[in-house]
């Protein structure tokens, strides 16, 4: 980890997760998911392995929300929930719920979300809210614009991706960044930090290759 104590925190974790962001990033599920090789029933899929994710990742922050750093970080107008059931119902129909299974990687993923919330530990729960909503609020609009163009989704089904209430992308995120670099934390926290990051990259990474391994002739190797 080569993290620099003369830089903002948001710096030290752009650049300290960098690999394991790329590594996310590569999988031949989300290519393939991007070049359009794939289905709508995948795309389905994807959706439904979020809604196991921000489900826990929303409890557990609105839990520790109280706690002064995860109150200087969680905003209810990211909150992706409600939205992605309404995705789920353009995509799979109203019995969503009753079809919907956890795959093994997005289980141990809320496993260890449930672990950080029960042990209140913000620092690593602020670790996957960076991870998941900045990654939303960038590389996510590209996932829209793509599930639109190539299989056909109307914006009834793609409004996870839509932050509209918020106001502009980048400013936001910006302001996100600020906020994370005010956080009063001491080397070892973030050190932290940057570790559990790291960890949600691997997670995120390891619920792409169960995803390509129900939808990739291949599978995903990496």
């Amino acid at each position: 980890m080569n993290l620099t104590a003369e830089k903002p925190l948001s710096v030290n974790l752009r650049e300290c997760t960098a690999v394991a962001h790329e590594d996310a990033e590569q999988s031949s599920f989300m290519s393939r998911l991007l070049e359009g090789s794939l289905t709508r029933a995948a795309v389905a899929d994807y959706t439904g392995q979020l809604w196991f994710m921000y489900a826990d990742l929303e409890r557990a922050v609105r839990a520790t929300s109280h706690l002064s750093c995860m109150a200087s970080i969680a905003d209810h107008r990211l909150e992706r929930l409600d939205v992605l059931e309404k995705d789920l119902t353009e995509l799979i129909g109203p019995d969503w719920r009753s079809t919907l299974l956890p795959e093994p990687a997005t289980a141990a993923y809320v496993a260890r979300l449930d672990e950080l919330a029960e042990a209140k530990d913000e620092l690593g729960l602020i670790a996957h809210h960076y991870v998941r909503y900045l990654g939303d609020l960038a590389g996510g609009q590209v996932i829209a614009r793509m599930l639109r163009q190539r299989y056909g989704i109307s914006g009834q089904g793609v409004h996870f991706y839509d932050f509209g209430e918020i106001g502009k992308i980048k400013p936001y995120r910006d302001g996100y960044r600020e906020r994370l670099d005010a956080l009063d934390l001491d080397g070892q926290e973030v050190a932290r930090l940057i570790e559990e990051a790291n960890r949600a990259f691997a997670l995120n990474g390891a619920v792409f290759r169960d995803l390509a391994k129900r939808h990739c002739a291949t599978g995903d190797p990496h």
